[in-house]
């Protein structure tokens, strides 16, 4: 069993609710771009890279300002990382669908992302580390975390 890291749940709580906002954004200005910032923001933070701007936006603007206050957890990343790997997808998906000349399509597949990032966020059920912790333990390689108990 590898070690469990420390995850820090208000900055995944601040990337699912810029996620909420800047997707219901973009349906009401029914913008691509917005969708497409979305994608790339999940896509970058399923990659945990430095740059990532939700985690930007956290570290630089949301916890210096002190109205939220870190929720350190023991956890594994890798759950929440795959599940905004889902997301990117999903909105990338989307982004295309967009740029296609098929919105129906398009906002169904932000909207499946706006109504997982609420259940996430309001109600801490994540959907995309539900998956991930069921190809754990389907053996899926991987996968290689198990839920802790």
């Amino acid at each position: 069993m590898e070690k469990i890291r420390k995850v820090d749940h208000s900055g995944l709580k601040t990337g699912q609710g810029l996620t909420i906002i800047l997707l219901i954004a973009a349906f009401v200005l029914n913008s691509w771009l917005l969708v497409a910032f979305v994608a790339l923001a999940q896509f970058l933070g399923a990659l945990d890279v430095s740059f990532a701007p939700y985690r930007l936006f956290y570290k630089h603007i949301v916890k210096p300002s002190g109205l939220i206050k870190p929720n350190v957890q023991m956890d594994n990343p890798e759950p929440h990382r795959f599940a905004m790997l889902v997301g990117a997808v999903f909105n990338g998906a989307a982004t295309l669908a967009l740029l296609a000349g098929q919105p129906i399509v398009a906002w169904v597949l932000v909207g499946i992302v706006v109504v997982l990032a609420n259940l996430n966020f309001w109600l801490n059920f994540c959907a995309g580390c539900w998956m991930y912790y069921l190809f754990n333990r389907l053996g899926v390689p991987g996968f290689t975390q198990a839920k802790l108990s």
